[in-house]
């Protein structure tokens, strides 16, 4: 079970969730996202596995993260699929280092920088669904 996380980038990145188009949409390519995973591990200390450039995975020891980048050697997003803590940092540097915007999933919501997401509401649920106080 995780928390899932979109990235995207358009053109101005200011566009409203209503008003994003396919053809204001920037891509990104597998070889991109692993340079930034690999910049992110280096600087948080993780761990990170980009061998397939489909899936790739960034691992702390309190967090992990999937991307799922897709088989195509470009794509019009990225999927994050988080377990564990929130990882904050990573929430933090990646639209900034990519020039990029994330969707809590959970909320259909743009995340912003220093507000809260819905990752403790999601903890809870997850927590209450698998029967565990904390996982």
């Amino acid at each position: 079970m995780s928390w899932d996380v979109l990235l995207i980038r358009t053109k101005t990145n200011r566009e409203a969730m209503d008003e994003i188009k396919s053809e204001n949409i920037i891509l990104f390519s597998q070889a991109e996202i692993a340079r930034e995973i690999g910049k992110i591990a280096t600087e948080l200390g993780a761990v990170c596995d980009c061998q397939d450039l489909s899936w790739q995975n960034l691992d702390s020891d309190s967090w992990s993260i999937e991307f799922n980048v897709g088989k195509n050697a470009e794509t019009e997003s990225v999927m994050l699929h988080i377990r564990g803590s929130e990882p904050k940092e990573v929430l933090t540097l990646l639209p900034v280092d990519l020039n990029a915007r994330l969707i809590d999933c959970s909320t259909g919501e743009f995340i912003r920088p220093g507000e809260p997401t819905s990752f403790e509401r999601w903890r809870a649920y997850r927590d209450q669904i698998l029967g565990r106080n904390e996982m």
